[in-house]
């Protein structure tokens, strides 16, 4: 839970709004409303299987940082979106705010989702095995 100090922060937001260019403003609006889109999304109900495979969203020519994070988050639904990884998600996309190109971002992205999936992967595997089969 949030424990911060509103009238602080809407100061340093705003401090921060007014360094950015118009083009890095919109950027930050789009990744804003995603979090806000994510956070309010409602989970999948216990009935639907969790893909244990990532989906397949090819990356395509021309994709923004944003719209390339929604992609991943399709891609790796397994995945739970939590505080560590919007966490380090907002961190990689504060990259484009600071003039980092797309391309890279999502590079940086890819790299993060496999990373994660890769250790989802294994605690499933640490989980699905029986008691006692462990070497």
């Amino acid at each position: 839970m949030w424990m911060g100090n509103a009238d602080q922060d809407k100061k340093e937001w705003l401090e921060l709004w007014r360094q950015l260019a118009p083009e890095q403003r919109q950027t930050a609006l789009r990744f804003a409303r995603f979090l806000v889109h994510e956070q309010g999304a409602p989970s999948p109900a216990e009935t639907t299987p969790v893909p244990v495979i990532p989906l397949d969203f090819p990356r395509p020519p021309v994709e923004s940082a944003v719209a390339g994070l929604k992609r991943l988050k399709k891609t790796y639904p397994m995945i739970e979106t939590d505080e560590k990884l919007l966490g380090e998600a907002s961190r990689i996309l504060m990259g484009k705010v600071l003039g980092t190109p797309d391309a890279k971002v999502i590079d940086q992205l890819e790299t993060f989702f496999a990373t994660c999936y890769q250790a989802w992967k294994a605690k499933q595997s640490g989980i699905n095995e029986p008691a006692g089969s462990a070497p």
